[in-house]
This record gives C-alpha cells, structure tokens and sequence, in this order.
C-alpha cells in the first residue's frame, strides 16, 4: 500500500473534511444560482465557469493527498489540514456572500449575534 494511502488511514479526518468541502460547494452552487436568479443576472457562462473552478478545486485537492505524504515528520498532513480547512473556510465565505445577495445577511446575523450577545452577557453575570 503506498504511503499517502497509509496516511489516509491513519488520519481519516482528513477525508471528512473533504466531503465537508464537497458538501460546502455544493451548497455554494446552489446558493449562488439562487441569488443569480433573484438578482436577474443568471448566465450560462458565468455559472459553467462556477462548475469548471468547483471541479478544478476538487482535483487539486484530490492531488495534495498523495503529495502530503512526500514531506516529512508529519509535517505533510499538518499542512494539508491546513490547506483543507482554509479552503473550506472560503467556501463558507462565498456561500454568506450569496446569502447577502438575498439580503437575508442582516436578519441571519441580528439573529445569530442577538443569541451570542444574550449568552455572554448571562456568562459574565
């Protein structure tokens, strides 16, 4: 069995956070045909071009599995989480940039930090 297999099985992890990267993108293309949609500005072009870099960005981290294994001291898998998780992390940014195009950002937010905002206060009492 070759090493980048043999790191896979020892970090399984790093497998899930790829399907959670799969799952990111594809809620990422779903949100953004739908403020395409409500803003009128849905094109062919634009979203072929959205599924080709989807595509691309999965190969390219299909390719850094077998890579990570090649740098030593466990350093290749530190650096692939890394890269994992700041990949998904600009996933989760795109996917809030078109929750922001259906101007739905101020009432998902006002939510969400009316609920931080009350538990930090109920904590330091």
């Amino acid at each position: 069995m070759t090493d980048w297999m043999k790191m896979i099985e020892k970090e399984p992890k790093l497998l899930f956070v790829l399907a959670l990267i799969s799952a990111a993108m594809l809620l990422d293309l779903l949100t953004g045909l739908i403020a395409a949609k409500l803003t009128k500005q849905i094109s062919s072009k634009i979203g072929i071009n959205g599924i080709l870099r989807k595509i691309a960005s999965i190969l390219l981290l299909l390719f850094f599995l077998p890579v990570s294994s090649l740098i030593p001291l466990q350093a290749g898998s530190l650096l692939l989480y890394a890269f994992y998780l700041s990949f998904l992390l600009m996933e989760l940014h795109s996917i809030l940039e078109n929750y922001e195009k259906w101007d739905l950002k101020q009432k998902f937010f006002k939510g969400f930090y009316s609920k931080y905002s009350s538990r930090r206060k109920t904590n330091k009492t």
